[in-house]
């Protein structure tokens, strides 16, 4: 294929662990029936109130507890929960912008373009070693 994305700098989503997503999904869903979906951005002091939050069910975990007995969730995910609000209204209030200034369009071509010659030779070299592996097998399965 000689399609061409430019998205080497963007977040590697599929990093992401889909398990224990869904778990602080779960744990999203259970407080949002309870309390409402945005409740948790509403609290006094949420900053230090998630922090002890997060703690408690960190604790409760180490303590040998895997389970919070209100939800029957993982007190990680619960936990993470916790961390996760604390990141998002950290983030919001500091109305976070890209820490690079801008790069000029020539910056940003030449990048791309060295971006995309290393990504060519990447897959060249792949395309060579997977060559080499066939007519290994190749000579392998002919003996």
């Amino acid at each position: 294929m000689d399609g061409i994305k430019y998205d080497s700098k963007k977040p590697k989503m599929h990093l992401l662990p889909p398990k224990a997503i869904v778990e602080v999904a779960k744990v999203l869903t259970f407080g949002a029936q309870k309390y409402g979906a945005e409740n948790w951005k509403e609290l006094e002091d949420l900053q230090n109130r998630y922090t002890a939050g997060a703690l408690r069910h960190i604790f409760a975990h180490m303590d040998g507890e895997k389970l919070d007995p209100e939800t029957g969730l993982s007190h990680m995910a619960h936990a993470l929960c916790c961390l996760l609000f604390k990141l998002e209204i950290e983030l919001e209030n500091a109305k976070i912008e890209e820490e690079e200034p801008r790069e000029s369009d020539e910056q940003q071509h030449q990048a791309r373009d060295q971006s995309f010659e290393s990504d060519r030779l990447y897959e060249a070299d792949n395309k060579e070693r997977s060559v080499q592996h066939i007519k290994h097998l190749v000579q392998y399965y002919s003996s």
